[in-house]
């Protein structure tokens, strides 16, 4: 169960102040401080309620509101549990691209817990994800107000639910109401890439199938974000889905980059979890065996020879991204890719150095960049990508 849907949301989606303020500073830092939500969440949905869920039938325009900032509150709540600097970051976003951007992170974060939950059963997890599934395909689908409240006590007694699921449920549906170009495939690529995940002993059969993986858990959130960063209106919504699909491409590399450096990353991390991601049938030419990696025994030549070639593949990857980071919007889009290509690169660089044993020449439980190293890279690419800049005006 792996990796953690949300890191990749981090490095995907909320733009560049995200990433000079998620990536420089430590994973999670509190060094600045949070907004409090000080009213009882418990006594607002008393007040307010739920009513027809998920539509607003039954309800006035001041409760209607004051629905929506309990939806948007009880969302802020798990950001500060899990993610606080994102919710510091998002007030950097337009109000209602930081709404459905809330909406999005909820979803993905809650799939994750469901994947990654240590206290339950591989088939309990397995069936929780059906239920997911379900309950996605209903909130998404074009149905009737009944069709809707009764999917609503469907779900209540087929899978855990509380009304905070309720709540963040339904800002997913207002996200897909205001993003019409949202599409169902990257939520349901995600859910598949979690049931793959949710098995005993999970391997990776090879670089194709680690790649399918890597979009399925990070290219996917790319592709969720595109509708809410390319602006465009019903007038110009042939114009907006020619920028997503010119943009899908990088996306999708960007995401699967990072994926296969993440793994590469915590590969000390998995071993000591039993988990082995790197392609098997590449350890196989190499005769590396699993069970080697997960005791941290294998840091031979033929080891750290696969480690190089997944690292080979990252980097290429990572180059297909910056290519193609003309294609997101203004200025600020092609800038954000350029930091996290540079960001994601010094893993590349410090794997190198390591010769590639990820496995015993770490500090610590993964591969970590200083936070000088970080201070640099966004230097560098903000550098480089003036210098790009300056380099195109002149052509013109």
């Amino acid at each position: 169960m792996k990796k953690h849907i949300l890191n990749n949301c981090i490095c995907i989606g909320f733009g560049i102040a995200l990433s000079l303020v998620c990536l420089v500073l430590p994973h999670r830092s509190l060094a600045f401080q949070v907004p409090s939500i000080k009213t009882s969440l418990s006594s607002r949905r008393t007040a307010t309620g739920l009513k027809n869920y998920p539509n607003n039938l039954g309800l006035d325009q001041e409760q209607q509101k004051q629905q929506e900032i309990e939806i948007y509150n009880e969302i802020k709540e798990l950001m500060v549990k899990h993610d606080p600097i994102l919710l510091f970051a998002s007030r950097l976003l337009p109000p209602n691209k930081a709404k459905d951007a809330f909406a999005l992170y909820a979803w993905c974060r809650r799939l994750d817990e469901i994947t990654d939950d240590p206290d339950a059963e591989i088939n309990e997890i397995q069936q929780r994800l059906i239920d997911w599934e379900i309950r996605f395909e209903k909130l998404s689908s074009e149905m009737s107000d009944n069709e809707k409240n009764n999917h609503q006590q469907l779900t209540r007694t087929t899978t855990r639910r509380s009304p905070s699921d309720d709540l963040m449920d339904k800002a997913l549906s207002l996200c897909l109401e205001r993003n019409k170009a949202l599409t169902k495939e990257p939520f349901q690529d995600m859910i598949k890439g979690m049931k793959l995940d949710a098995v005993s002993n999970r391997v990776i059969s090879n670089m194709e199938e680690l790649e399918e993986y890597g979009y399925q858990v990070a290219g996917t959130v790319g592709l969720m974000l595109l509708p809410l960063l390319i602006d465009g209106d019903s007038s110009d919504h042939i114009t907006k889905a020619q920028k997503m699909e010119q943009a899908r491409p990088p996306a999708i590399a960007l995401g699967k980059a990072i994926q296969l450096i993440n793994i590469l990353r915590d590969a000390r991390q998995d071993a000591h979890l039993g988990r082995v991601y790197l392609p098997q049938d590449m350890l196989s030419q190499e005769n590396v065996k699993n069970e080697d990696i997960i005791v941290k025994k294998s840091s031979s030549k033929g080891y750290c020879n696969v480690v190089k070639k997944v690292a080979t593949r990252a980097d290429e990857l990572l180059q297909e991204a910056q290519i193609g980071k003309d294609t997101l919007p203004g200025v600020l889009g092609p800038l954000f890719v350029q930091i996290i290509v540079e960001l994601y690169r010094g893993y590349l660089v410090k794997l190198k150095k390591m010769e590639y044993d990820n496995l015993n020449n770490v500090s610590g439980d993964r591969v970590k960049i200083s936070t000088l190293q970080k201070f640099s890279a966004v230097g560098s690419a903000v550098a480089t990508f003036f210098a790009n800049e300056n380099t195109d005006r002149e052509r013109k």
